[in-house]
């Protein structure tokens, strides 16, 4: 979704999670994007701005409510990869 200057990745939530697994279990992990999708003048991914999804969809799973509505949730759209996780 965004690669930065420094070569950090903005992508689906759960990314970071596999990168760092994959590392760790000496798997490569490789960023194939439009080039559209590189922006250079983004220095790093801390940088980047991470859309934030409806909290109502970690409240409630098929309209049943299974944490109360007024529950702070943070629910972003992305997670940021590292570039030193990607090789």
């Amino acid at each position: 979704d965004r690669v930065v200057a420094n070569g950090d990745v903005a992508n689906k939530i759960g990314s970071r999670t596999l990168a760092t697994l994959a590392k760790q279990a000496g798997i490569p992990v490789y960023v194939a994007c439009p080039v559209q999708t590189i922006d250079e003048s983004i220095p790093t991914g801390s940088k980047i701005n991470i859309e934030e999804r409806p909290a109502q969809e970690l409240r409630a799973i098929a309209g049943t409510q299974v944490a109360p509505k007024d529950v702070e949730v943070w629910n972003p759209a992305f997670d940021i990869t590292p570039a030193q996780l990607i090789d």
